[in-house]
């Protein structure tokens, strides 16, 4: 007899050959534990705590002025206090995501996409009328400049006038076969995404407009989805032309995906509704991916460097969150069917009551996991499950689910449930026996109560039969 240790930390990676992988990671990620008796470990991903309301229309993003939270549902802006408490401001046209960028004058500009952009300063929502100034999709501000895309290229605002644009003071792309989709400010660098490039722009302090192109960095990625392009202190992601989730490293382009990414992404009919959360939490930083027409969202975990999926309900659904932003001394984040608005908490293992199903589909183990050829028969005799312990509601013992299968996937065995123990049970064993005999087998774990559900490692104790 033997033991097996077998790899229960690991990303979602489903192969098109399921022999080659069919591994499943849904609600968690994977975090890598400096020091810690375990090197790695999977963390349930936060839930969603009801915090407060901003309208009923879905929600078409967030942001900041002066302290203040401010969010679009709907058709309508509204301004958020410290106690979740929402207050109408005006109408904002269109059904597009927005982008919600403030500057140094105390304005808060608005772009839709499909009219001119908006400004609030505290008092007054304005909607621009210049004949220069673009139906921007996005907005970015850097050097006292606010920078719209345009068909062309990039539109700079006046200083302190953010509706106004004097048409000297327009920047065109260098690829005039392009579309320009995007404008995000990163590090000194203005970076304009088109369809088929990336161009960054650098500030000169003169001309109109003060900056240039930096022609020997221009890259052929571009973007397949406006709103896919958002950004941290390191990168700015986007799903790049080719579909391919993608970052910037510099002034480099970093593709992160994989070939089962890439396989998932294909079979999207539409990717143009692609957007990009970026957030971190726990000195991690997390970018998701999430796509609409596809109902479906992966997270990147950048410390981890792996992916998992993210859903909703007991369905796989797209995940509730629409944006993220921390203020208040919150990591707050805004429901994309609706005005609601939820705390990210760390404590809290529902999505707004509603259960958050958590899934480990594991890799395969065979006779080589024990220095045997491939294809000997074994028999597993038991399981062992290492779990933070201990976790269990005070009303009642969670359950965890185990299927096993034989055929990577193709089919699985009956569920066999088993308890974790009451809380403040620490040395409880999670632990199912006579498992029977197997070539190839991997693992499914399942789990909806709403506690800190913790995987760690897992062994199994097998003995090699005759063939």
């Amino acid at each position: 007899m033997a033991d097996i240790e077998i790899p229960l930390v690991g990303p979602t990676y489903t192969n098109r050959a399921l022999s080659v992988s069919n591994q499943l990671t849904q609600n968690y990620y994977v975090e890598v534990n400096q020091g810690g008796d375990e090197i790695v470990s999977l963390q349930p991903f936060w839930g969603l705590k009801s915090w407060g309301t901003s309208g009923s229309g879905k929600n078409r993003g967030m942001g900041e002025l002066s302290g203040v939270l401010y969010t679009v549902s709907g058709t309508e802006l509204y301004s958020v206090d410290s106690n979740g408490s929402g207050t109408l401001i005006g109408t904002i046209e269109g059904t597009n995501r927005c982008n919600l960028e403030p500057d140094n004058s105390g304005n808060l500009i608005i772009t839709t996409g499909i009219g001119k952009p908006y400004s609030y300063n505290g008092t007054t929502l304005s909607q621009g009328t210049d004949s220069d100034l673009p139906n921007a999709a996005t907005v970015a501000y850097i050097n006292e400049r606010v920078i719209y895309d345009s068909s062309t290229g990039l539109s700079f605002a006046d200083l302190n006038t953010p509706l106004t644009v004097n048409s000297a003071n327009v920047l065109n792309a260098v690829d005039v076969v392009d579309t320009t989709l995007a404008v995000i400010a990163h590090k000194q660098q203005i970076l304009t995404f088109g369809s088929k490039s990336i161009e960054p722009n650098y500030f000169t302090g003169s001309g109109n407009p003060p900056y240039a192109l930096a022609r020997n960095a221009v890259q052929r990625a571009g973007t397949s989805a406006t709103y896919s392009v958002s950004g941290n202190n390191d990168h700015v992601y986007f799903l790049d032309k080719l579909r391919q989730p993608s970052r910037t490293v510099g002034l480099a382009v970093q593709t992160i995906g994989n070939p089962a990414i890439g396989q998932a992404i294909r079979k999207y009919a539409d990717v143009s509704d692609c957007f990009t959360v970026c957030f971190s939490f726990d000195n991690q930083n997390f970018c998701m991916f999430s796509f609409p027409s596809a109902n479906e969202s992966w997270l990147f975990n950048e410390e981890a460097q792996l992916w998992t999926t993210l859903a909703h309900g007991t369905g796989g659904d797209q995940h509730l969150m629409s944006d993220h932003i921390f203020i208040y001394g919150k990591h707050l984040v805004s429901d994309r069917r609706n005005g609601s608005i939820y705390e990210l908490d760390s404590e809290t293992y529902t999505d707004n009551s509603l259960v958050i199903q958590r899934k480990r589909q594991t890799a395969a183990i065979d006779s080589r996991d024990i220095g045997l050829p491939k294809g000997r028969i074994m028999t597993m005799n038991s399981l062992t499950l290492e779990i933070e312990k201990g976790v269990s509601l005070v009303s009642a013992e969670a359950t965890i689910i185990m299927e096993y299968s034989d055929d990577h996937g193709h089919t699985w065995s009956s569920e066999r449930w088993q308890t974790i123990g009451e809380q403040g049970d620490y040395t409880r064993e999670i632990e199912w026996l006579g498992l029977g005999d197997f070539k190839s087998r991997m693992f499914r774990f399942t789990m909806s109560d709403p506690v800190n559900w913790v995987l760690t490692s897992m062994k199994a104790n097998v003995e090699v039969g005759f063939d």
